[in-house]
């Protein structure tokens, strides 16, 4: 039996005790830095709990996922027909191809997966620039780390949370040396190092923005928080602040940077002046667009591929095509519960919907008009579920079965941490009814 499992039932069992804590975990949550939208996040009170083997896997399923990544981006920069799967426009394309000058490819990301156990799961989406929700996963895990059901299994279990602020500076650290070494550059002591993390200001997590910043300065670093329209290039090198910028905190999402081309031309000359280390680069676009999974199971792509690679995609990428006219639409009216549509290059769960959320005459309808757009069409992936509880109009806790999103932080190319989403509906995330949980590994005593 599953410990979350264990944890609904003692909650049953002594339902006014633990009702009294659920109460005051509220009060801690909406008093925390855990924010989104300017609300406090929502969230589940018993966290999702993974042990050794199941961090085994997400580290292999990194390890494989990262195999693949690094060779469709080193593809993208050699092979004209590669580059015309995905579709970029002239800009992004010229960005694309930029040199980046540091060992890593994709320097930060969030990859999310359906996880349902030990050597089995499914992709869901790769989130490389502009990963985030760090600060919900910090503030949570500190706060349910400290409740009286975790507590109540302390005698059993060691429970750890993932840090994921300075694990992240070490990392862009050493991604920063890796950079300075193969440009032959003199390393500055940390103290002369100036980070700025950029992204427009209108669309950014300040709150988070904050808590990466303390982070940096208290490891040495000179820190700013930087709106790309605010930067100036001289000599090829970024300005703002009246500082030398000498690494950039990427946060800045590729459709932002796109749509809002025009408003930042001096970044844009920085980008391509390639004077100032930019993690990550815009490269990381190839495999955050929804299209990526498109490529994957294409069969010009896939004679670039070795068996490993093939094999992998086959049993954890769900099967993917572009939504278009030349679709067949009564098949995937017939067999919409087993489908999902996505934009292309949203984020969020922008514009997301499942088959099983329509009727037929609905379903088809949607997909007459979203095929006019940019879209695909997937395998609507198996139910990753977990035992939590909920909090009823009548006031009070009962047992729920959540559908879960476990994304998996990779920084430098390793596994950082998790952060987890659940819901009740098809679609998991915020725009849809979804919940945050706080993740923790469990060690027997």
């Amino acid at each position: 039996m599953k410990i979350e499992t264990k944890m609904v039932e003692t909650i049953m069992d002594n339902q006014s005790y633990y009702l009294e804590d659920f109460l005051r975990v509220k009060d801690a949550v909406s008093n925390s830095k855990a924010i989104y939208k300017g609300q406090p996040v929502p969230y589940l009170y018993i966290p999702k709990i993974y042990d050794k083997k199941d961090v085994e896997t997400f580290k292999s399923a990194l390890s494989g996922m990262m195999d693949v990544v690094e060779r469709t981006i080193g593809l993208y920069k050699t092979e004209a027909s590669v580059r015309r799967l995905f579709g970029f426009d002239n800009r992004l394309e010229e960005l694309i191809l930029l040199p980046h000058d540091y060992d890593v490819t994709v320097p930060m990301g969030r990859f999310d997966i359906f996880y349902y156990g030990p050597g089995e799961y499914k992709f869901c989406e790769l989130n490389a620039d502009g990963a985030s929700a760090m600060n919900e996963e910090k503030e949570l895990s500190a706060i349910m780390r400290e409740n009286a059901i975790v507590g109540a299994f302390e005698s059993k279990y060691d429970f750890q949370v993932f840090e994921l602020f300075h694990t992240w500076v070490n990392a862009l650290g050493d991604i920063y040396s890796s950079y300075t070494q193969n440009r032959g550059i003199e390393p500055k002591p940390k103290s002369d190092t100036v980070v700025a993390i950029v992204d427009f200001i209108d669309k950014s997590s300040s709150i988070e923005f904050e808590v990466f910043k303390e982070a940096f300065i208290e490891q040495g670093y000179q820190c700013i928080i930087v709106d790309p329209r605010n930067i100036k290039t001289m000599d090829g090198k970024m300005i703002a602040d009246g500082l030398v910028i000498d690494v950039i905190y990427r946060r800045l999402v590729t459709k932002d940077l796109m749509d809002r081309y025009d408003e930042i031309p001096d970044f844009i000359q920085g980008l391509k002046a390639c004077e100032t280390c930019v993690v990550g680069s815009v490269k990381t676009q190839i495999i955050h667009t929804k299209r990526f999974f498109e490529v994957l199971h294409t069969p010009e792509f896939r004679t670039y591929l070795n068996p490993e690679q093939l094999d992998f995609i086959d049993r954890h990428v769900p099967f993917t095509r572009p939504l278009s006219i030349e679709s067949d639409l009564r098949d995937y009216v017939n067999h919409k519960d087993e489908l999902i549509i996505k934009p292309v290059d949203y984020y969020a769960s922008k514009g997301v919907c499942a088959g099983r959320d329509y009727s037929e005459a609905e379903w088809a309808k949607l997909l007459e008009e979203k095929m006019k757009e940019d879209f695909i069409i997937q395998s609507y992936c198996p139910l990753s579920l977990v035992d939590n509880v909920i909090y009823n109009k009548e006031g009070k806790l009962e047992p729920c079965s959540f559908r879960t999103i476990t994304g998996l932080f990779v920084y430098n190319g390793e596994f950082a941490g998790t952060y987890v989403r659940a819901g009740l509906n098809a679609i998991i995330s915020g725009l849809h009814e979804g919940y945050t949980m706080s993740s923790m590994v469990v060690t027997e005593k």
